[in-house]
């Protein structure tokens, strides 16, 4: 037995004593109340995850399910050790696009970086981040909504637009941005409150820049739709 250190401003600061027993499978559960509509179950993974979808809302296609595949998720898991393992694959996954990030960048040719499509490459912006950790949460049941803003350098200077995430685990919000994690450690890792150089001006079921907008590339292959 042993103890670990849980990061992030509100589920940090405390200790979780941990147990190498083996975990058991939790209950799966037929639906789930995600955005104030029902989300049924579709299935499971290849290792007994739940995967839920809506006609409105329907996140769970094929390259997404390859992403949750590899991320490692499983029946043991809790929404938190979910949201954590998508978090690090991503992290992990994806490398900043730069090449996109230019200002005047043509998203509307090429916008596979500024969306989920990004599962599919190994590069992605902000957006893309942001939609690819959206969509692997709604895909297993959680909901999350895309955040947009302007960041800031810690004088206070404007950094640019940026996107981000919210995610509800046992009823409260949290932030979470998988972008910035993916170069500060986790510093921005599930924060009730945000942060001071964060500010938001808008949170989206479906941004307007998504794979739920824009068709998959031409040059990717039609097996992963």
């Amino acid at each position: 037995m042993h103890y670990v250190d849980v990061k992030g401003d509100s589920f940090g600061n405390i200790f979780v004593f941990a147990s190498f027993k083996e975990k058991k499978p939790l209950p799966i559960r037929t639906e789930k109340p995600i955005y104030g509509r029902r989300y049924h179950l579709r299935g499971l993974t290849s290792k007994g995850a739940g995967i839920y979808g809506n006609e409105e809302n329907n996140r769970a296609v094929g390259y997404v399910l390859s992403a949750i595949e590899e991320a490692g998720i499983d029946s043991t898991m809790t929404d938190y050790d979910k949201v954590a393992a998508i978090n690090q694959y991503l992290c992990e996954k994806l490398s900043y696009a730069e090449y996109a990030a230019v200002e005047g960048y043509p998203y509307e040719k090429n916008w596979l970086p500024f969306t989920d499509y990004c599962l599919l490459s190994n590069t992605a912006v902000c957006a893309g981040y942001a939609e690819a950790f959206q969509s692997m949460c709604c895909t297993l049941g959680i909901e999350c909504w895309y955040v947009t803003g302007n960041v800031y350098e810690s004088n206070g200077e404007l950094i640019g637009y940026h996107a981000w995430n919210r995610v509800v685990l046992e009823g409260k919000g949290y932030y979470m941005d998988t972008c910035w994690n993916d170069s500060s450690r986790n510093a921005y890792f599930l924060s009730e409150n945000g942060w001071a150089d964060h500010k938001i001006d808008g949170e989206f079921e479906t941004y307007r820049i998504s794979s739920q907008v824009f068709p998959m590339p031409e040059y990717i292959p039609a097996r992963a739709s």
